[in-house]
């Protein structure tokens, strides 16, 4: 039985997300704001979290064996 790792839906909500941030840094009302270091985490929080699902498909398959 194969699964897959990640949903596409995860992946889009999480690529708008960051586009949207990336997209209002370069508005003048979100000077002071730091969307550029908030989307970097965005998708550090996101690999960890890939990351981790990773991780969980593996140990069940081999405990699976």
């Amino acid at each position: 039985m194969e699964t897959r790792l990640f949903r596409s839906r995860e992946v889009l909500v999480v690529l708008v997300l960051v586009a949207a941030l990336i997209g209002a840094k370069q508005l003048p009302v979100a000077n002071g704001l730091p969307l550029g270091e908030l989307a970097g985490i965005v998708c550090f929080a996101f690999a960890i979290y890939l990351s981790l699902r990773i991780y969980a498909a593996e140990r069940a398959r081999i405990r699976a064996e």
